[in-house]
């Protein structure tokens, strides 16, 4: 792969794969060893909006940049929310160490059904394909157990780098990487990180997958829509 070949980064989880959602691990964990209980996914939102090291996207996370520490410093958000729909510390506690095991099951990830095609025709135009994605550390993984690792040349995780998109760092290390292309693309499915976070270092971004109308300069409804975009502009 030449070291200034165009190149496409894309978000992960609602971009390349249909979403996913802390809550859904949650409720499979309380599956597994609360059978018969009566909590619903929408009892565990409110305590999971803040918490996550992309919540704060202005600071570095440098000090997760191993798998243990990062979901170590995890672990107290799950506890609380187990606590906070009626569970003693001590369950919670045993509960929110098996989060975990359900979020790293490559089997609850699904990629759309034009991830793989579109990923394939850049490729074979010479295209490189990177993921950057505000994630957890097994994301490579995770990514090589969906088969894109035949599509895909370079995984830019957070919670490796110690950044999250839109922090411009995030940004930083993988053009670095990736030599500074002259031709790259940034397709997202979420407003802040994804696109804003691009267009403040100069670079095109498409959001993808949000039925909400922003004011963007480029929205696509699907990835292959996205592919005409980056097909017919140029720059």
């Amino acid at each position: 792969m030449i070291k200034n070949s165009p190149t496409a980064m894309w978000d992960f989880d609602g971009t390349l794969v249909k979403p996913t959602s802390w809550r859904g691990a949650m409720m499979d964990v309380l599956a597994e060893f609360e059978p018969g209980h009566t909590i619903n996914s929408e009892q565990l939102r409110p305590f999971l909006k803040d918490g996550f090291p992309w919540n704060r996207p202005q600071e570095s996370h440098q000090q997760l940049s191993t798998p243990e520490f990062w979901w170590i410093n995890l672990e107290p958000l799950f506890v609380r929310t187990f606590q906070g729909v009626g569970f003693s510390f001590v369950r919670a506690k045993f509960l929110a160490h098996h989060v975990r095991k359900y979020m790293v099951n490559p089997n609850r990830y699904v990629l759309y059904d034009d991830t793989l095609p579109v990923l394939t025709e850049l490729k074979e135009k010479g295209w490189r394909n990177v993921i950057l994605s505000n994630n957890m550390p097994e994301l490579p993984n995770i990514a090589e157990a969906l088969g894109l690792n035949r599509f895909i040349d370079y995984c830019f995780v957070s919670a490796t780098t110690g950044y999250e998109k839109p922090n411009p760092e995030a940004f930083n290390i993988a053009l670095s990487a990736l030599s500074n292309p002259e031709r790259i693309w940034m397709v997202g499915d979420d407003l802040i990180p994804d696109v804003s976070g691009a267009e403040s270092l100069g670079i095109p971004a498409i959001l993808v997958h949000n039925t909400q109308s922003f004011n963007t300069k480029y929205q696509a409804s699907t990835l292959l829509d996205a592919l005409k975009i980056i097909n017919s502009t140029t720059y």
